[in-house]
């Protein structure tokens, strides 16, 4: 953060803690701790020097982390309030769903808007606001636009040059799952294979123990897919495709060698106080992942992805009561075939009487 933009930054997180409610004693108390800010050094327990920065706070300083989370909060309202306005449209998923501008996941951010002249302008000026309020600059080089199915790529290029960045088919994959999920399941998920089978076949030939290779397959292999299972519902065939590789490596650490297999697998999924290993069904961890979601859903209604699923699948009933229909989701199937654990597990109990509760149907 430069020096020019140090009066306008702690004036612009001033605006964002009041706005959050807190008090002004307090505001003065946390920007006193940014503006004197200073280092010191351990050197074999002692405290030695005494540093002030004077260009601003580093990537390294914990502070960093706490102002970051404040200038998105800072980003978040100015997209808000530009929706609010009209300036700017966002995404819907249904008609009367909530209004989708943007979504930030660590130290990334989408941004939806309109395909028009006037939402990317208006999307241009709010990125200009937040580089000169915050002293963080956007690199648009490393940023992309895509449009949809509706759009030719020449009206795609030519918004994409008003924002600056580039236009490209689609996003392909983030965070290892494809943006849009085809009907053929098994080559939706076809990469998980392929990174499962490139961490063994680089283990392979290794001298490796029965507690070593136990690590691996548990710290390793089985984490691999973790991600998809928590939003998908995996084939089936593709979780046993990947129990039989995990059973060859362990074995016989080759897969490509046929070995014995003294136990089957699902033995080897109990645990070590009854005679197994302690390694993961895969099928039951995706329905338990999900089943996980379908409980965020009831815990907190008033999350974005539970507004939405809401708006689109059970606008009058409860989610575990929404029928599973063919018009669904890839996402919202998975979510159905796990909610029966959720049900299993559950009892309602007697509050306030804020909600309806049925005698002979309820537990």
């Amino acid at each position: 953060m430069s020096k020019a933009y140090d009066r306008v930054e702690w004036c612009f997180l001033e605006r964002i803690l009041l706005k959050l409610g807190f008090s002004e004693l307090w505001m003065r108390r946390v920007m006193g701790c940014v503006n004197s800010v200073s280092y010191s050094f351990l050197i074999n327990g002692n405290v030695c020097g005494f540093v002030r920065p004077s260009r601003g706070h580093s990537q390294e300083d914990p502070m960093s982390l706490y102002l970051y989370l404040l200038v998105n909060e800072g980003l978040s309202n100015l997209l808000h309030v530009t929706v609010e306005q009209g300036v700017c449209r966002g995404f819907r998923c249904d008609r009367s769903g909530p209004m989708i501008s943007h979504l930030f996941f660590a130290d990334d951010t989408l941004l939806f808007t309109g395909a028009s002249a006037k939402d990317c302008l208006a999307i241009r000026n709010i990125l200009g606001v937040y580089s000169r309020a915050s002293g963080q600059q956007v690199n648009f080089e490393k940023s992309s636009m895509c449009v949809s199915k509706g759009i030719s790529s020449s009206v795609g290029d030519r918004l994409a040059r008003l924002i600056c960045v580039q236009h490209v088919r689609c996003l392909d994959r983030y965070l290892g799952i494809p943006d849009f999920a085809s009907k053929n399941k098994k080559q939706l998920h076809k990469d998980i294979k392929e990174r499962v089978w490139n961490r063994i076949r680089g283990w392979q030939g290794k001298l490796m123990s029965i507690g070593g290779r136990e690590v691996l397959i548990k710290a390793v292999i089985q984490s691999i897919p973790t991600y998809s299972m928590s939003l998908f519902r995996l084939p089936r065939n593709l979780l046993n495709e990947l129990h039989g590789l995990c059973n060859h490596f362990w074995w016989g650490s080759k897969v490509t060698k046929e070995t014995i297999h003294w136990a089957a697998w699902d033995k080897l999924c109990r645990g070590k106080d009854i005679g197994g290993m302690g390694f993961k069904n895969l099928i039951n961890f995706n329905r338990a992942l999900l089943a996980k979601q379908v409980w965020r859903l009831i815990k907190n209604p008033g999350s974005l992805a539970a507004r939405v699923l809401k708006h689109l699948y059970f606008c009058s009933c409860f989610v575990l009561e929404a029928e599973d229909g063919r018009k669904g989701s890839y996402l919202w199937h998975s979510l159905c075939w796990s909610r029966s654990l959720i049900d299993a597990g559950s009892r309602w109990r007697i509050g306030c009487g804020s909600g309806l509760v049925s005698i002979y149907n309820d537990k």
